[in-house]
């Protein structure tokens, strides 16, 4: 089945749609402020360190870069942000949406700590984060159910859509200081670590169940036990071999 990105209507019970009005607001707010040479609501890691502005990491999420992202971005979270709230519901859409960007401003947060100097004159607007956070997790969530995208007219896995919003951001490191683009790359890794969380759960319990069937087998050949895979009367949800 193909998944095409449908804009629905404007509604106050979507907070999807009242982050990307937002966004617009904020960025605007911003523009304005930084003709002015006042004080800005972008996130700089040694002001909130030094400084004590802990406002910044939350008021540089609603900030664009420049009208086109704006403009794009306001759209993505909008469209793409409206389809993972309506498969999530509010509070687990704006805990990823926000949790995720918040997560790895706190990780930026470390590295100014420990190397100041690299950080003196950064400062980061974060809706760039959030537009990184939806456009990844929305690619990796229909390919886990099984779902093709419609990109513009063209039919794309959602591990591909993943991967496309995963290619800006490093583009964007390639083109510029990665420590410009640092809390974008940090928010694109905590993505997939999230998504695949499950599958590396998964992976975990076979490699020990793996583990402990060679122990059975190498008990067996020592003492000649007889190795069994189950029988009537066990528990169907304990996968694990038997002695007798």
């Amino acid at each position: 089945m193909v998944r095409a990105l449908k804009i629905s209507n404007f509604s106050f019970h979507h907070s999807a749609h009242l982050l990307a009005v937002g966004i617009i607001i904020m960025s605007i707010v911003q523009g304005i402020l930084t003709q002015q040479e006042a004080d800005t609501f972008l996130f700089s890691p040694l002001a909130v360190l030094y400084q004590a502005h802990v406002w910044k990491p939350f008021t540089s999420l609603l900030i664009a870069r420049n009208p086109l992202e704006i403009i794009f971005g306001g759209l993505i979270v909008y469209s793409i942000g409206g389809s993972l709230e309506s498969w999530w519901g509010r509070k687990r859409f704006l805990s990823r949406a926000l949790g995720i960007p918040l997560a790895a401003q706190a990780i930026v947060l470390i590295f100014a700590f420990l190397t100041p100097s690299s950080f003196e004159i950064a400062t980061y607007p974060g809706a760039g984060q959030i537009i990184t956070t939806l456009w990844i997790l929305f690619g990796l969530s229909a390919h886990f159910r099984g779902q093709l995208l419609n990109f513009w007219g063209t039919p794309l896995q959602g591990k591909t859509f993943a991967l496309i919003g995963l290619g800006f951001v490093v583009l964007g490191a390639v083109f510029n200081n990665v420590i410009l683009v640092l809390p974008e790359l940090i928010t694109a890794g905590l993505c997939y670590a999230f998504m695949y969380r499950g599958s590396y759960q998964e992976a975990r319990r076979k490699m020990e169940l793996a583990y402990y069937n060679w122990k059975l087998k190498r008990l067996k050949t020592k003492k000649g036990l007889r190795l069994v895979k189950g029988s009537k009367g066990h528990n169907d949800e304990d996968p694990k071999p038997h002695i007798h």
